[in-house]
């Protein structure tokens, strides 16, 4: 997997969303241009994700514990963006939460680094409200393929 050179930040991470899934699961595929990524305005924090497996383990009568890994998990947490109703992004990722098909995701980070994730939405809800707060909204997203990344040029 390509990585940064050095530290980078979130600053300036722009996020996009496409119904449209690849011929291939790979950066040919994702980077074509029959994919057409819809920019999510007002992004305020994105989920971890990345591959995490289960420890599973098996205690035998006599001898040690013994451990294997369990199958891989991407990610599943929250994107919580400034609520803008007529905001296209948006408009698709409400959409997506009552669609039951993958779409797909679009990362670029501000030194050109691309991360491509497939996605699930399963939810799309508004803040709690409190005096003060911005409205925002929270999408709920699982991602069900090991993303794909694309060093900067």
């Amino acid at each position: 997997m390509p990585a940064h050179t050095g530290i980078a930040t979130f600053t300036d991470t722009i996020y996009a969303i496409s119904a449209a899934l690849p011929a291939t699961y790979d950066a040919a595929g994702y980077g074509s241009t029959a994919m057409a990524y819809t920019t999510i305005a007002k992004v305020q924090s994105f989920m971890a994700y990345g591959s995490k497996r289960a420890v599973n383990k098996f205690s035998p009568i006599a001898g040690a514990v013994e451990k294997v890994k369990g199958q891989a998990d991407y990610g599943d947490g929250d994107l919580v963006v400034g609520d803008m109703p007529n905001d296209a992004g948006q408009i698709l990722l409400k959409a997506a939460d009552v669609s039951p098909n993958h779409y797909s995701l679009k990362i670029t980070y501000s030194d050109g680094e691309v991360h491509y994730l497939d996605v699930i939405v399963a939810g799309w809800m508004m803040s709690a409200a409190k005096e003060g707060d911005v409205m925002t909204r929270t999408a709920t997203l699982g991602i069900c393929k090991a993303p794909v990344v694309v060093a900067a040029a």
